[in-house]
């Protein structure tokens, strides 16, 4: 293959990759849940495409987050596999490597792309390295300022589409969307758990079920179960059970109240959607004591009396 035919190859599959993003963002992402689930809609896997596109290959195709140059990335991996022969030994086992992760990362099918984050660096340069390599002179320079330009350009699509989604979902929330300053908008946490607890009646030795919400041990030493509504599994120091599982929701309640002498729940309006049935739960068998303004939500199991 000659020079003119590697330089015109790469600037289509440039050009493909955002005709993919447009495709992306405007067509194939949806901006409301319909009848999706909750938690693949926020996962953006709530479609057979979308699995494939943000799970089992998000490393690659997951634009939201991950970017055109790991678009650029798929082919690249592809020739390299064909070349095999002609690659170095380092080559060889830094190809192996990133299939390998693509691979495991692959099989979660997009339960966290922060999983698949982790090889944006390396990806990234190896697109960079490999387009300098094989790119003529006087295409190197044109190519890397158009591919940043492209990457700018993604990224003012993804904060578009969230916009989009927001209008569209009143309950969505990310940081481009919420008012203030910017240090307010990304911290998500409570402005003052240990206040806000306090004034509500928990007690500092008070175990409270905390749902999915890491901020409790960073500030605070309350006593706190993690638990996970969205797989029904507590985490505790001997392992990882389900709460709702072969339960009745009495038999959840005595076992909060008397096993794991938990009485308040510490969770948020969004969270609390992930499981019907936790979400139920709370409806019926605890009383909502207090919102705040970022949705986080405060619950006291009610007693024998429904008090």
């Amino acid at each position: 293959m000659n020079q003119r035919t590697i330089d015109l190859l790469a600037w289509l599959m440039l050009a493909l990759t955002v005709l993919v993003g447009v495709l992306y963002f405007q067509v194939w992402m949806p901006v409301s849940m319909g009848t999706m689930d909750p938690d693949d809609f926020a996962r953006g896997i709530g479609t057979p495409l979308l699995l494939w596109l943000n799970g089992y290959l998000g490393v690659f195709l997951n634009m939201r987050y991950m970017g055109p140059a790991m678009v650029l990335g798929l082919p690249l991996a592809l020739v390299a596999l064909w070349r095999w022969k002609q690659l170095q030994p380092w080559q060889r086992g830094l190809l192996a490597f990133t299939l390998l992760a693509v691979a495991v990362i692959g099989a979660f099918g997009g339960f966290n792309y922060r999983y698949a984050f982790t090889l944006q660096p390396l990806l990234t340069v190896a697109v960079v390295a490999a387009s300098w390599q094989l790119l003529s002179p006087r295409m190197r320079m044109p190519f890397m300022v158009v591919l940043a330009v492209v990457t700018v350009l993604n990224t003012a699509m993804s904060l578009e589409h969230r916009q989009r989604v927001w209008r569209a979902v009143p309950t969505y929330s990310s940081p481009d969307t919420r008012g203030g300053t910017l240090k307010e908008r990304l911290d998500s946490g409570p402005r003052d758990l240990e206040g806000w607890l306090s004034t509500h009646g928990v007690r500092a030795t008070d175990t409270v079920l905390v749902n999915n919400l890491p901020i409790w041990y960073y500030v605070t030493e309350r006593p706190g179960i993690y638990y996970w509504c969205g797989s029904d599994q507590l985490f505790l120091a001997d392992g990882k059970p389900f709460l709702f599982k072969d339960r009745s929701d009495e038999e959840v309640w005595r076992h909060l109240r008397h096993d794991l002498h938990c009485r308040h729940v510490f969770s948020t309006a969004e969270y609390n959607r992930y499981d019907p049935r936790f979400a139920e739960f709370l409806e019926r068998h605890a009383v909502l004591l207090a919102e705040d303004e970022r949705g986080h939500t405060l619950h006291r199991l009610t007693d024998t009396f429904g008090r």
